[in-house]
């Protein structure tokens, strides 16, 4: 092929990967909107029968545990979801960090005006790290998922526990499942970033890439 070719095709692949990166975005704030939108409204509804309490009060706790465990399934898929848009996005943003490697030693004389990573200058907007320390995990998209989810879990292992037991063993049970959840969350995200990371490195191992250091120390855990 030409060089021209080659330009032409790179160009093409690198647009390709802005739209797919751009849906992946689009896909997992719609999502996350959508879950929180339908928690705020079982939240609203669950006050709203708690302050003003159903005709014979029988109805209100199914009704409360049928909000709890719909907002509760919901958040699993949700979070299932969001975990593979989040990692389907970063490896999108490793090929388009590939395609501007060549595009950078195609033209060399043009490398120091970018400012994007490539694999031989992270630069001032280096890719988020594979590696990473676990609360940024924690505060995305899908850590906060996590946090509703682990929080209705041991809401619903408190009031379990209530029928049979003081509030004080409630409370402690509660204290215990929470974290715990939380836990089993983030380690799900974080086995299925070790598993991206481990194909990307295989990938471009394979190829015989480059690979300029993006991660912090300080982001290793």
């Amino acid at each position: 092929m030409t060089e021209d070719t080659d330009l032409t095709v790179a160009l093409a692949e690198y647009e390709h990967l802005r739209e797919l990166s751009r849906a992946v975005h689009d896909q997992s704030a719609a999502r996350f909107t959508f879950f929180l939108a339908v928690a705020s409204a079982a939240t609203a509804v669950s006050a709203g029968l708690i302050s003003t309490g159903p005709p014979g009060g029988r109805v209100a706790p199914a009704v409360l545990a049928g909000l709890g465990l719909l907002v509760l399934l919901l958040g699993i898929s949700v979070f299932a979801r969001q975990v593979e848009l989040n990692d389907r996005g970063r490896r999108y943003a490793v090929a388009a960090t590939v395609l501007r490697t060549y595009l950078a030693r195609r033209a060399p004389e043009l490398a120091p005006y970018l400012v994007m990573p490539t694999l031989d200058d992270p630069g001032p907007f280096a890719p988020e790290p594979f590696r990473r320390h676990w609360f940024r995990d924690l505060v995305s998209q899908a850590g906060m998922i996590a946090l509703m989810n682990s929080v209705l879990v041991g809401l619903a292992a408190a009031l379990a526990v209530l029928t049979v037991a003081p509030p004080w063993l409630a409370a402690t049970v509660a204290a215990l499942v929470v974290p715990t959840a939380i836990a089993l969350h983030l380690r799900v995200i974080r086995h299925r970033i070790a598993r991206s990371a481990a194909r990307v490195g295989a990938v471009l191992t394979g190829r015989a890439l480059a690979v300029a250091d993006p991660e912090p120390a300080g982001d290793r855990v």
